[in-house]
């Protein structure tokens, strides 16, 4: 993002130069809290400035941290560390994966460390800064030495020599004035002191349609540099800001990149003039090396618009207002031969995206989406598709060229989450012209199926037709249809449809995923016109290829469940309801649920007269772990698993079966230490012994995942999305 200015201490020959940093936690409450670093310039050890509030509210970490609505009150502790570890030239965006490198392989030393109280609002710090400076001024001694400098500047005149501009003008302010100007938000003037050295940083603005001067800021110079807090750009300015796009300086005015960004402080060692430059998206240029940045709300909306390749990297939380739905990114492989050319990876740095509208990804074949937190989102929709949050469809393709076969590849998605959200079917509500219309002609308007891989046509408007009675498409916390789903986490989540035409499956991870490992579901709802729920699957019947133009190919693979749990899970549907899947047949070969288990369920399965389900037509199926096997020609094998007494392991066995190691177990029992002595037994592949599957469950140290009775288990590799998951 940007380089790490801090010099290096000078050194005699021999010696060994010495770079310093802060290493600061910033704490708001009990779930609220950032760690990042900050460079700092010195020249030796006894020279080491403290940190202040000022510096702390420079860093772009700190501001977003601090914006977030529970944050009121902000305790900071730090480090100061040394280290001899040459640090000039480390970009900003690495400076945690840096110093935490150096933290960890013992590359640096604790010199001392302190506290700070802060506000979580940067006007109630400066009218603190204001109070102190009011009651501490002494205006005879300004007076005194403002006559002093203007003496001695007629006497001499003063000249900075070290590459500085002539000033020739002494400012007294009393309070710094925040200034926006085209768009640029203009950071506190520095009042002036006669007695200081400055550097000065001049903003071009050429680009104007009217010409003007440029805006000059400065900064006193501290060693051999000045610290310079560039102007932020406004981007709710709808008149200046560009969809998609960042504003950044850069000092060659040919140059078509970012070399420094607004609202950040650099260290300038002399007088640079810098010009405005406009890139899309946040920066980068979509290589592995360089991936594209993605900060802000717009830019995964003009990710929808294009057709994108390449390597993008979240770098801070995004929310979109309440104003603004955001649109799905579809990326699909054109199965060219060159696979560097077709490849897709998002990754979410572990940052969230709050209030979606829509899935985040609509259709993507070989992709890898990781490390992406949805939050507070809402899908509303009554159009009748595959839904997930993160991914509705993902698609493997097979396709020949002379004579060669290849694979776009399966769609891996690794280390995410979904929190309190929700995904709503419900009938569209009509207009009065249209309710008119549809009495007039006894039918009923409705969105048509459009069936999987097949895309509507541009400026799509449903049409009316008789409703159906059939059942296909899968509803998802994670995703809808497909998908290789590693080390996820699903809680508070409610899933619900109530259009005519029903639903084959809807699960807490995926509605039909390929293969489901290591992950957790807590706090699930599902609800309506639905036919399978499961709390991890709705279906365990695993994936299959798809030929180049997009139909369906006989040859089928995945269906594995392994390493998961689910906690609170209540179901209300038509045919089948387990706490793992909610069918579980499939036409891939040695398919295998195992280390897993699933408490506290509450089901409602069935058709029923009335509707608060009391009166039963049909009774439907349930099971603690399968709620049924369908009609594939394969089954699954359950072992090493706990299925909640009450409930029959499986709903009606038909081709799945599970083994001796398979324990019932009440409720309580699952907060024994006993029980990770089954579900993180090895697990041995019936027609692979080379393939071992070892659970990794550990008990919660965190109170959400404990009632009154005790604490519950869950995959290790889902621990670091706990604290991102509010109850």
């Amino acid at each position: 993002m940007f380089c790490n200015d801090t010099p290096r201490e000078k050194t005699s020959k021999g010696e060994t130069s010495m770079n310093y940093f802060y290493a600061v936690h910033a704490q708001a409450n009990k779930n609220d809290e950032v760690r990042f670093f900050i460079p700092i310039t010195a020249d030796s050890e006894e020279n080491i400035p403290s940190l202040t509030s000022e510096k702390i509210w420079e860093q772009e970490t700190y501001i977003l941290f601090a914006k977030k609505k529970s944050v009121k009150k902000v305790f900071v502790d730090y480090n100061v560390y040394k280290t001899d570890v040459d640090t000039s030239g480390i970009f900003a965006n690495d400076f945690d994966s840096f110093y935490n490198s150096l933290l960890s392989n013992d590359k640096a030393t604790r010199i001392t460390g302190a506290e700070i109280e802060m506000s979580a609002n940067i006007k109630d710090e400066k009218k603190k800064k204001k109070k102190k400076k009011s009651a501490k001024t002494n205006y005879p001694l300004v007076i005194c030495l403002v006559m002093l400098g203007l003496a001695a500047g007629v006497m001499g005149g003063w000249y900075l020599n070290i590459h500085l501009n002539k000033v020739d003008e002494i400012i007294v302010e009393a309070e710094p004035v925040m200034l926006e100007v085209d768009g640029m938000i203009l950071p506190d003037t520095l009042p002036f002191d006669p007695k200081a050295q400055y550097i000065i940083v001049s903003i071009d603005q050429s680009y104007s349609a009217i010409p003007k001067e440029d805006i000059q800021l400065r900064g006193e110079v501290e060693g051999n540099s000045a610290r310079i807090t560039l102007p932020s750009f406004d981007r709710t300015d709808f008149f200046n800001h560009v969809p998609g796009h960042t504003w950044g300086f850069t000092s060659d005015p040919n140059s078509t990149k970012i070399e420094y960004y607004g609202g950040v402080a650099y260290n300038f060692e002399e007088n640079v003039k810098l010009y405005r430059v406009l890139v899309k998206y946040g920066g980068g240029n979509g290589t592995k090396e360089d991936p594209y940045l993605i900060d802000y709300f717009d830019q995964i909306n003009l990710m929808a618009e294009e057709d994108i390749r390449g390597y993008f990297k979240q770098i801070s939380d995004i929310r979109f207002p309440e104003w603004a739905s955001n649109q799905s990114i579809y990326t699909i492989n054109e199965l060219n031969l060159v696979p560097e050319l077709e490849y897709f990876e998002y990754d979410g740095g572990g940052f969230t995206i709050e209030g979606l509208t829509a899935p985040l990804f609509r259709k993507v074949s070989g992709s890898v989406i990781k490390n992406v937190n949805i939050i507070n989102s809402s899908i509303n929709t009554s159009y009748y598709s595959n839904y997930g949050f993160i991914v509705s469809e993902a698609y493997n393709y097979r396709y020949e060229v002379d004579g060669e076969t290849y694979e776009t590849g399966e769609t891996l998605i690794i280390n995410s989450s979904v929190t309190n959200s929700a995904i709503n079917i419900r009938p569209r509500v009509l207009s009065a012209e249209e309710i008119e219309q549809a009495e007039a002609e006894q039918i009923v308007i409705v969105p048509p199926v459009i069936p999987p891989g097949i895309e509507p046509p541009p400026n799509f408007e449903p049409t009316p037709f008789s409703p159906t009675t059939s059942a296909e498409y899968a509803l998802g916390g994670i995703t809808g249809l497909g998908g290789q789903i590693e080390n996820c986490y699903v809680t508070n989540v409610g899933i619900f449809s109530y259009i005519d035409d029903y639903y084959l499956y809807a699960g807490g991870i995926s509605g039909k995923p390929v293969n489901v490992i290591n992950s957790g579901v807590y706090h699930l709802s599902i609800r309506g016109n639905i036919f399978n729920a499961g709390g991890i699957a709705g279906s365990a019947g695993g994936s299959r290829l798809y030929s180049a133009v997009g139909s369906e190919l006989p040859i089928f693979y995945g269906g594995n469940i392994q390493g998961c749990s689910v906690r609170r899970f209540s179901a209300s549907v038509e045919n089948a309801a387990g706490g793992i899947t909610g069918e579980s047949s499939t036409n891939a070969e040695g398919a295998i649920i195992s280390n897993c288990y699933a408490a506290s369920l509450d089901f409602s399965v069935g058709v029923f007269e009335d509707t608060q389900r009391t009166k039963v037509i049909r009774s439907g199926l349930m099971g603690g772990i399968i709620g049924s096997d369908g009609v594939e020609d394969y089954g699954h094998l359950l072992t090493n698993s706990v299925s909640q007494s009450g409930f029959s392991v499986i709903g009606v066995v038909r081709r799945s079966q599970y083994d001796d190691t398979v324990r019932l177990a009440p409720i309580y029992a699952f907060r024994q230490e006993g029980l990770l002595s089954v579900i993180n037994r090895n697990t041995v592949h019936p027609d692979n012994p080379g393939v071992i599957f070892t659970g990794n469950f550990v008990f919660a140290e965190d109170e959400r995942n404990s009632d009154e009775f005790g604490k519950y288990p869950f995959p290790k590799e889902i621990s670091e999305l706990l604290p991102k998951s509010e109850d």
